[in-house]
C-alpha cells in the first residue's frame, strides 16, 4: 500500500455510493473511478475535517494542483475554507468564488456543495468546481450589449440636441474670441478649444449611425487637420507628440463629421497606448486608385497577436475602463463605405491603423 502523506491519518471508508480514489492503495480501478477521471466538472471529496480524500484530474486542472500532492491535504491549504463557501453559496448549495491559482491566474469559479456520506465516519462533503470566468465575460458583454441597444435607442435624438447649442456655442466662441485680446482671449481660446473637444466626442460616439460617403464633397483633408488639431491639446498633457502630415486633396464625396468622429477614435485610441515620450503622425492622402487612404501611426504599447485579431469586435478590450467601441466603429465605418480598415501591431511596441475608403461618386 502507498503509504498516506505523513501527519494525516488513513482515510476513511467512503460510502458504496461514493468510490474511492483508485490511485490511493492496490485496488483496481471502478466504474466510479473512471467515471470521476473523465468527468469534465472539477469534483472534491472531503472528510469530516475537509481534508481531501478525492479529486480528479478536472479539478487539479482548474484550481491548478496536483490531484495526487493534495490527497489527504486539508482544502483551505490551496482553496478556500469549506465554511467560506457555505456562506456564498444559495440554497441550491450553489455559488461563484474570485480564484487566484498558484500560477498566479486570476479567474472565476462556479462551485456546488453537497454532503458526502462516509460509512462509519461523521459526513464529509462533495464540492463541485467549474472555471465560469468565459461564462462571466460572456454575461458581461450581454449587459453591455443591452444596455448600448437602450442608449441606441435614444442617442440620435440627444446627438442631435447637443450638437446644435454646442454649434451655437462654438460659433459666438470664435465671434468672441476675434473682438477681444489678453488674458481674456487665452481664456476664450481655452473654452473653445473644450468646446470642439466636447463636439468630437459626439462625433465619434454617433459614428455607428452615420454613412462615410456623401452626395455632396468636402475638405476631407481641413477635417482631418482640426480634428488632430482639437486633439494635441489632450496629447501634449500626458507628454506624448501628436503631428499630423495631411496632403491637399480636392473636395471629395465624404463626410467631414464622419471622418473628424474616425480620427478622434483613432487617435484617442493611440494617446491610450501611448505613454510620456511617444509620439502619434497622422497621414492622409489621395491614392492614385482615388481612394482615401488615412493612417496613424504611434509608438506606443503594441498588441500580441490573440488581442491583434479581435481588436475591432465590438465591445472587445483589455482596458480596465474600455468601451470596446471606438475600432469597431471605425470598422463598420469603413465597411459601409466599400472600404477598408487594416490594423498593425507589434508586440514589441507600435501600432497603424490605416483606413482606406473609395472616394468616386456614389449613383
Amino acid at each position: 500500500m502507498r503509504p498516506w502523506p505523513a501527519g494525516c491519518s488513513a482515510p476513511p471508508v467512503l460510502s458504496p455510493e461514493v468510490s474511492r480514489r483508485s490511485d490511493v492503495g492496490d485496488s483496481p480501478p471502478t466504474v466510479a473511478a473512471n467515471i470521476l477521471r473523465a468527468l469534465p466538472t472539477g469534483v472534491l471529496a472531503l472528510d469530516a475535517r475537509t481534508r481531501v480524500v478525492s479529486c480528479n484530474p478536472f479539478a487539479g486542472e482548474v484550481l491548478g494542483v496536483d490531484p495526487a500532492a493534495v490527497a489527504g491535504a486539508a482544502l483551505e491549504s490551496f482553496f478556500v475554507p469549506l465554511a467560506e463557501l457555505r456562506l456564498r453559496a444559495g440554497p441550491d448549495g450553489r455559488g461563484e468564488i474570485p480564484h487566484v491559482r498558484p500560477d498566479g491566474r486570476r479567474t472565476t469559479l462556479g462551485f456546488a456543495l453537497a454532503p458526502l456520506p462516509i460509512v462509519g465516519a461523521a459526513d464529509g462533503a462533495v464540492v463541485l468546481v467549474q472555471d465560469i470566468a468565459t461564462l462571466e465575460d460572456l454575461r458581461n458583454q450581454r449587459d453591455r450589449l443591452l444596455q448600448m441597444a437602450a442608449v441606441s435607442e435614444v442617442l440620435p435624438t440627444m446627438l442631435h440636441e447637443l450638437r446644435n447649442p454646442l454649434a451655437a456655442v462654438s460659433t459666438t466662441l470664435e465671434l468672441l474670441v476675434e473682438e477681444v485680446d489678453g488674458r481674456i482671449q487665452q481664456d476664450l481660446h481655452s473654452v473653445l478649444g473644450e468646446v470642439r473637444r466636447l463636439t468630437l466626442s459626439l462625433q465619434g460616439i454617433g459614428g455607428g449611425h452615420a454613412r462615410i460617403r456623401s452626395k455632396r464633397c468636402q475638405a476631407i483633408d481641413e477635417a482631418i487637420e482640426e480634428a488632430v488639431q482639437v486633439l494635441k491639446a489632450t496629447a501634449a498633457r500626458r507628454g506624448i507628440e501628436l503631428s499630423a502630415s495631411v496632403a491637399v486633396m480636392p473636395l471629395l464625396p465624404l463626410s467631414r463629421e464622419v471622418i473628424r468622429g474616425v480620427v478622434f477614435n483613432l487617435v484617442r485610441n493611440s494617446i491610450d497606448a501611448c505613454g510620456e515620450g511617444d509620439a502619434i503622425e497622422v497621414r492622409a492622402h489621395q491614392l492614385e486608385s482615388g481612394e482615401l487612404e488615412l493612417l496613424v501611426a504611434d509608438s506606443g504599447m503594441g498588441m500580441e497577436p490573440h488581442l491583434l485579431a479581435r481588436c475591432t469586435e465590438l465591445f472587445f478590450t483589455n482596458k480596465q475602463q474600455g468601451s470596446g467601441i471606438g475600432l469597431a466603429l471605425c470598422h463598420q465605418i469603413a465597411e459601409r463605405g466599400r472600404g477598408r480598415l487594416i490594423v498593425e501591431s507589434r508586440p514589441e511596441g507600435g501600432t497603424t491603423v490605416t483606413l482606406r475608403v473609395p472616394t468616386d461618386m456614389e449613383e
